[in-house]
């Protein structure tokens, strides 16, 4: 055994206390300063399509919304599917908010996503499971019709998303949120768009 133990995380005043009376020295991790995270503005000529999947007991649901590139609301839904997992909601609700570009006649979309397994499927470089594999093809036939550009983002960028789809698995229903009398959308809506920061605790 070292002379020095090394541990992954900053420790507390409760082990540092036992440290000293088992005369065990130790090094703390530094500490990792926050991240200052902002909403992500899509390029030029896009719209931002922000999706994202809640899940609890068993039970899923998704939401997700359109904005253009100043921050303007276009359309928002949520969706509660029943059945399913995390992996299942965030599936679905890329798939439902890909389609309501289409329909809509959004063709150049950028799709933001806090979930890295998704965007690791929709830019198949990850394995999809079996019981997902229906969801991702209709998914990746999308792509005849539309222009999308995938990226990863933290969830403290994607909280409108969030909000619905968390409000799909309270109503266990589908729709969509009134952009103007639902107070905490509207603000959510208003943070993002006049650029005002979340921050990010980063793990140690």
């Amino acid at each position: 055994m070292g002379e020095i133990y090394i541990i992954k995380h900053g420790s507390s005043s409760g082990f540092k206390k036992v440290a000293l009376a088992l005369g065990v020295s130790y090094i703390n991790p530094p500490i990792k300063p926050p991240l200052i995270i902002y909403w992500s503005r899509p390029p030029e000529n896009f719209i931002c399509l922000n999706t994202d999947g809640a899940s609890l007991d068993n039970e899923a649901a998704g939401g997700g919304l359109i904005r253009d590139v100043h921050g303007r609301h276009l359309y928002n839904f949520f969706s509660y599917y029943g059945e399913g997992s995390n992996n299942l909601a965030e599936t679905r609700a890329f798939l439902e908010g890909l389609q309501a570009c289409k329909s809509k006649g959004f063709l150049q979309v950028q799709i933001q996503s806090d979930s890295m397994l998704a965007v690791n499927w929709f830019h198949n470089t990850a394995s999809i499971p079996w019981f997902l594999q229906k969801w991702w093809r209709q998914i990746h036939k999308l792509k005849e019709y539309l222009y999308i550009q995938c990226i990863h983002i933290y969830r403290e960028g994607n909280y409108p998303a969030d909000y619905l789809s968390k409000k799909g698995m309270i109503i266990k229903s589908n729709g969509a949120v009134h952009k103007e009398n639902d107070k905490a959308f509207k603000q959510l809506l208003h943070a993002d768009r006049e650029n005002i920061p979340y921050v990010r605790h980063a793990k140690q």
